[in-house]
């Protein structure tokens, strides 16, 4: 099974353990929304960190492309707010994007992702001008 469909599989279980395995020892996940993550330990809390702030996870990978040193894949996302984020608690949030696996000895030394964030953003109850506010720190400097 290829390493993106294991990644979709354990995310899906909820299986911190498995995913937090699919890394190098020193891989790193540049997440939409957590931020930049690196090593095991940051890894590990991360994932839990979603699985708390979350439930009824399905990341469906529709395309994906894969070599021995990197795979990529369109996707789609979803899952529902759980109580621990009081604002948007029971809201469902869907959208779609796109991620890039940089590949060592079968393992991953990197995944970073790309997606309309405005569309998740608006599911989570943002107001425009708070969806503006953190849209804009989002701009690359020129």
């Amino acid at each position: 099974m290829s390493i993106v469909r294991q990644f979709a599989d354990a995310f899906n279980r909820g299986d911190v353990k498995a995913l937090v395995g699919l890394f190098t020892e020193s891989g790193s996940y540049d997440d939409l929304f957590f931020g930049p993550h690196h090593g095991h330990a940051a890894l590990r809390e991360m994932f839990e960190r979603m699985f708390h702030e979350g439930k009824g996870y399905h990341w469906q990978f529709d395309t994906v492309i894969e070599d021995a040193r990197r795979a990529a894949g369109e996707w789609r996302f979803a899952y529902t707010v759980s109580d621990a984020i009081p604002r948007s608690a029971g809201r469902p949030v869907r959208f779609k994007g796109m991620s890039v696996f940089d590949l060592e000895g079968g393992k991953i030394a990197a995944y970073r992702e790309y997606a309309d964030t405005g569309v998740a953003l608006l599911q989570l109850g943002f107001k425009p001008e708070g969806l503006a506010k953190v849209l804009a720190k989002r701009v690359p400097a020129a």
